[in-house]
């Protein structure tokens, strides 16, 4: 097994996705299955590792984009809309729905399949299928509108929301305070607080300084829309 022919059977044996309107992007050592309309976008990724001959898959997330959100956040992170995305999903950690013969092992909740063969692909993205056609389509349509991310999110206890929302390195504080702006909640002024009471005892730290400074911005931001 090389590259080449890894890549290539992904993308044969994942060729639904392209019937479904996807479309396929290699990038470094992960792919991504993307499809996009004028206010949301949607996508599939995995990657993988190599190993000499062998290859480890892991990583399998369906996203979701709702642009009233992710605009926002676009602009003080700048980068490619495309790039971000809201919610996410990822497969069940229960080991009967994983096809026989499918070699993998559990990184925490993250699946890590083993591919040394066109067959083991081929299992890999039966795999992929079933999430796709019993999981994936059902969250995408549970959450078909920004509304729907919204009264989820609210009803979330504290150290549920990243099991939704994405946190994608430390911008959860972003994604969080858009949504209770875009839905009018009425403790956004109490979020924002929380937030920045949190940060600012820690502002001295490189990272944390960054983010108390973009969460000021984008609230700032907001708020100026609101006038």
């Amino acid at each position: 097994m090389n590259r080449e022919l890894y890549i290539q059977t992904i993308r044969k044996e994942c060729a639904f996705l392209e019937d479904e309107g996807y479309t396929f992007k290699e990038v470094d050592m992960n792919i991504f299955y993307t499809k996009d309309t004028n206010d949301k976008g949607f996508r599939i990724a995995f990657s993988w590792l190599e190993y000499g001959d062998k290859f480890v898959t892991h990583g399998l997330t369906a996203e979701k984009r709702f642009n009233i959100v992710e605009q926002e956040i676009q602009k003080i992170l700048d980068g490619d809309l495309n790039n971000y995305y809201t919610i996410y999903k990822k497969p069940a950690a229960d080991v009967d729905h994983i096809p026989q013969d499918l070699e993998y092992e559990m990184r925490g909740e993250n699946f890590r399949f083993v591919s040394n063969t066109v067959k083991d692909i081929q299992l890999f993205s039966a795999f992929v299928k079933s999430f796709y056609q019993n999981d994936v389509v059902r969250f995408f349509n549970n959450y078909n509108e920004f509304i729907d991310v919204a009264k989820s999110y609210e009803n979330l206890e504290r150290e549920k929301i990243s099991t939704l929302i994405i946190n994608t390195g430390t911008d959860i504080f972003y994604r969080e305070l858009v949504i209770k702006n875009k839905s009018k909640a009425h403790d956004e002024n109490d979020f924002v607080k929380m937030v920045m009471s949190e940060l600012e005892p820690m502002k001295s730290n490189s990272t944390f300084g960054k983010i108390l400074e973009n969460f000021k911005i984008l609230h700032n931001n907001l708020q100026e829309k609101a006038v």
